[in-house]
């Protein structure tokens, strides 16, 4: 009798544990799972289809992405100021459309002029929709459980990539421009099918600031000295996704003795760690000086990471492979408490009633990060060797060690406008 009463209890724990209750994480759930089926379905496909389906160089590519993606910065603040003057629910929505107009438009591109227009589109739509979803966010819960939150999104958020990717990879097999095509317009669909999720959530009118003298209608965060750096502090830090998504799988093909399809192991290692723990790692992060000592933590993670790839270098296959695996799990450690700690501090520093204009700050530094960190990888790990690697690794302990210090000096100047001793 015991073990027949257990089993449904065991099943209902993991069930609240992977599934959130009907409301509106639920529904904020079904909204990032369509959305990242769909960018894993045109993530994998992107750069094969622009090159051999549009006809476009590589360096077209490139230059156009990277055009787009500094342009989309310009709207980060804009539209977060938006979302709190206006409420984020509306605007998501259309941005949501916007977006899955400006990614269908790419199958009726066929010249590089037409490629950097719709480019340039789709990057506005998208940073200023993911401005208005983190003001979003900031409406679910406070301080810990935000960040609970955001950790289990990103954690939906590679298992919808993952099972895009394993999609897409059909269309790669198959080589022909309907397949690509097909994931194009199945991932502008995935953006509509968002949309109708998000209108699920409640209303939700603008909130007013909590801090003394912040009037809604000016942007406070650009005259946030210490949220400024530390906005320039979290942009170091995603470097290391640029040594990931960039300088690892590089390394690996160019300067070590490991198969090819390794790489494919190091990512299936990653992602699949995120899945399973990034929550986990969220544990004290209500507390902004936890969060700063975990990002000093992170910081280190990361740099040791950076020492075992670069002993992946000179050595035989096989122990080159266990290497690589050995430096991505210590890698993804730092990751998890960096994106962990990262969410903390841009919603604990931020003042509230001014979430959207904060984050959209706040996504600059992400955003300036994955402009420059490929160019900051390849001029030192790919192009220096072990001493990149090292040097990679002293900007990480550098970086992370900062934080402390600015958060207390940050709590300090809080506790001194609210009059606190």
């Amino acid at each position: 009798m015991s073990s027949t009463e257990s089993s449904p209890s065991r099943r209902e724990r993991l069930k609240r544990a992977t599934i959130p209750a009907p409301g509106p994480i639920r529904t904020l759930t079904k909204v990032t799972l369509t959305n990242t089926i769909g960018n894993g379905l045109f993530t994998t496909i992107e750069a094969i289809f622009f090159t051999r389906s549009v006809g476009l160089t590589n360096h077209q590519v490139a230059l156009g992405l990277g055009l787009a993606a500094a342009l989309g910065l310009l709207v980060n603040i804009p539209a977060g100021h938006l979302a709190d003057r206006r409420g984020p629910r509306e605007l998501i929505v259309i941005f949501l459309i916007l977006q899955g107009a400006s990614m269908a438009a790419f199958a009726l591109v066929h010249s590089f002029m037409g490629f950097v227009a719709v480019a340039i589109a789709s990057s506005l739509f998208r940073s200023a929709g993911g401005s208005a979803s983190m003001a979003l966010v900031s409406r679910f819960g406070a301080g810990e459980e935000r960040v609970r939150i955001r950790a289990f999104q990103r954690s939906v958020s590679n298992l919808g990539m993952s099972l895009g990717m394993g999609i897409a990879a059909v269309a790669l097999a198959l080589d022909t421009r309907v397949a690509y095509v097909a994931m194009v317009l199945g991932n502008a669909a995935t953006y509509l099918g968002a949309a109708v999720f998000v209108m699920q959530f409640p209303a939700m009118p603008p909130i007013s600031p909590t801090a003394g003298g912040s009037g809604g209608s000016r942007l406070v965060a650009l005259r946030d000295r210490h949220f400024l750096i530390a906005t320039a502090l979290t942009g170091c830090m995603s470097i290391q996704f640029a040594i990931q998504n960039i300088g690892v799988p590089l390394w690996i093909v160019q300067y070590t003795h490991a198969p090819r399809w390794w790489v494919a192991v190091v990512f299936l290692v990653n992602t699949t760690s995120v899945i399973l723990l990034q929550v986990r790692f969220t544990r004290g992060t209500g507390d902004l000086e936890y969060a700063a000592r975990a990002f000093r933590r992170s910081g280190l993670f990361i740099a040791v990471a950076c020492v075992l790839y670069a002993s992946a270098q000179g050595v035989n296959a096989t122990l080159a492979c266990a290497i690589l695996v050995a430096a991505t799990m210590v890698d993804v450690v730092g990751e998890l408490l960096g994106s962990a700690a990262g969410w903390a501090i841009g919603f604990g520093m931020a003042v509230e009633g001014l979430q959207g204009q904060y984050q959209g700050v706040y996504s600059m530094g992400f955003g300036i990060a994955s402009i420059f960190g490929p160019l900051l990888v390849t001029s030192t790990a790919l192009s220096l060797g072990r001493p990149g690697w090292l040097i990679l690794g002293v900007i990480f302990i550098a970086t992370g060690a900062a934080y402390p210090p600015l958060i207390r000096s940050h709590l300090k100047e809080r506790a001194r406008t609210l009059g606190i001793d």
